[in-house]
């Protein structure tokens, strides 16, 4: 048989009843007209206060509090000892701090320890254990009604006795005497069997005590008495046809078949009966449904259970122990998925689990534990040094892409002021005059001061013939063109300088430029040609060579005004 070890149970049947018992005895069913003025409150008697205090709704605080501390006054001024604690009980009936309210019912046994009164002490320490289960102190909660049910029955008071037996019932559970909390609920039971059809609510306090005798024996592990007690209470909620009664059952039965290993009908009654159960009850049934299909392999299903039953307790802030599982079950996961944030959410929930479960004193901590303390401190903090790297990483990756985004946007920023610049050098080059030859001062001969007339008068006609022949289209050095012009170089050069303002590479270059670019926008055959191929044949040894000399002239390069040209 497939068992897991039982978790407490039992909270549930803590919060199904621990209201309606409590103020079924504490309450002194006063009532009184809400006619009643707020004037003149120190005249009146403490049965008068009382009433005004009752006949007030929960929710003014203040005023009800005005007529807690008047009557307090009053009990003290007439060193009415038994005035007095019910004075404290009314502060503390007013809930504004648990501590306080705790602190008042203090005060009441202080005041009334050694009196003889049916209701007090005992009052007191009820109350006190009241307010310590709500600050989860289950151990000193069992304590002071363990105090309290041992003076009532003493004094006699049998209501006190009788209606805090099933709230000592639920602590012992939680404290895990079960055999103690079990002998309480099955004399209530042969009781209210007696009662049960006198009185409709006695009928609903027999079905709770048959519920929580079985939910005891599950405590034991007696399953068969579990189930026998749960089926009498499906038959006995049938008869008065209370079908939310029937579905607790038919819940119940569904955890007797999960821990009988019966996972199949366990599935089957808890589905079932989940839309009719309580808040309290569904967080639980979402955590057997996620064990389920933990147990059947579908680890999907299993995440998504337990993160409904852990988001249904979260939101009532009700822990039960089981939901240590929930969490290391989850820390697992985001482990193998390498999801360190949420990984981190799941071990902070769990320390506060364990902080909450140890705080109470809940002696049904002593389950297995995958992670203890220590071992989730430490993966806690391996958790945060991990995601501080990763965070470190992410910023070094986002500054570099802003730095990389700056750069993209400044580049097309660049390239398309750029492309601006160079379309309008284009456009200024398609429209300039077609002429080939470089328009200079050798249209005629000129006089020099630097060079002889008869000297200067050669150059000129030379290099006139120099240009019309195209002979700037070949290979040609300084040097070889004045051995041509039938000069020396440094003539040559002087001459070029005084009429051109360039010297002789920059008197070439802008030669070759311009018939270059005139046979490039006439001549569909040439823009066809390689880059190299172009300038090998206006006198350039390299592509390169003819790049720099075409942009160095033009503002932009051959490729650029060739491929501009072809789209024109």
């Amino acid at each position: 048989m497939k068992m897991l070890e039982f978790l407490p149970l039992f909270n549930e049947m803590l919060i199904k009843n621990w209201a309606t018992v409590f103020l079924c005895f504490l309450s002194f069913n006063l009532s009184f007209s809400q006619g009643y003025e707020f004037v003149n409150l120190n005249s009146k008697n403490y049965d008068e206060l009382q009433a005004l205090f009752d006949a007030l709704p929960n929710d003014s605080i203040d005023k009800r509090e005005v007529i807690a501390k008047i009557y307090l006054s009053k009990a003290k001024r007439n060193l009415d000892t038994i005035s007095i604690g019910r004075g404290y009980y009314l502060l503390s009936a007013l809930n504004k701090s648990l501590i306080n309210s705790k602190q008042y019912a203090d005060s009441i046994i202080v005041i009334t320890r050694n009196v003889k009164h049916e209701s007090f002490p005992a009052l007191g320490y009820f109350l006190k254990g009241h307010w310590c289960y709500q600050l989860s102190e289950y151990q000193e909660s069992l304590h002071n009604y363990l105090i309290g049910d041992s003076i009532a029955k003493k004094r006699g008071n049998i209501t006190q006795y009788v209606g805090n037996r099933s709230m000592i019932a639920q602590l012992k559970n939680r404290a895990g005497d079960y055999r103690g909390a079990l002998e309480i609920y099955l004399n209530e039971i042969d009781s209210l069997s007696l009662l049960k059809k006198s009185n409709p609510l006695n009928y609903l306090d027999y079905l709770n005590r048959l519920y929580n005798t079985s939910l005891t024996y599950m405590h034991l592990k007696n399953l068969d008495s579990a189930r026998l007690y749960s089926n009498k209470g499906l038959e006995e909620s049938l008869k008065i046809q209370d079908s939310l009664s029937y579905f607790d059952f038919v819940y119940n039965l569904g955890i007797i078949e999960y821990l009988s290993g019966n996972e199949e009908t366990a599935k089957v009654n808890i589905n079932k009966a989940l839309p009719y159960l309580d808040n309290y009850s569904q967080a639980m049934a979402y955590y057997y449904k996620g064990e389920i299909a933990r147990h059947d392999l579908h680890e999907r299903n299993a995440l998504s259970f337990f993160k409904i039953s852990d988001s249904i307790a979260e939101n009532l802030n009700y822990t039960f122990p089981e939901l240590r599982n929930v969490y290391e079950y989850t820390i697992d996961h985001y482990e193998e998925k390498k999801d360190l944030s949420n990984q981190l959410v799941y071990v902070n929930k769990l320390l506060k689990l364990d902080s909450t479960l140890t705080h109470s004193k809940d002696l049904q901590l002593e389950i297995t534990k995958k992670y203890d303390r220590l071992i989730l401190l430490n993966k806690k903090e391996s958790i945060i040094e991990s995601l501080e790297s990763k965070n470190k990483l992410r910023n070094v990756i986002i500054l570099l892409l802003i730095v990389v985004t700056i750069g993209l946007v400044y580049s097309l920023y660049y390239y398309r002021k750029r492309q601006k610049v160079y379309l309008q050098k284009f456009n200024a080059l398609v429209n300039e005059n077609n002429q080939t030859a470089r328009e200079n001062k050798l249209e005629s001969p000129q006089s020099s001061d630097l060079i002889p007339i008869d000297i200067y008068n050669k150059i000129v006609l030379g290099l006139k013939s120099f240009e019309n022949d195209y002979e700037f289209l070949k290979p040609t050095t300084l040097a070889e063109l004045a051995k041509k012009l039938d000069t020396n170089t440094s003539y040559l050069s002087k001459f070029i300088n005084f009429n051109t303002e360039n010297n002789f590479s920059q008197y070439l270059n802008k030669l070759r430029m311009k018939y270059v670019i005139a046979r490039l926008k006439t001549d569909s055959k040439l823009r066809a040609f390689t880059i190299k191929a172009i300038a090998e044949e206006i006198g350039y040894g390299t592509a390169q060579s003819f790049s720099k000399a075409f942009y160095q002239e033009t503002g932009i390069y051959p490729s650029y005004f060739i491929k501009k040209l072809n789209n024109d």
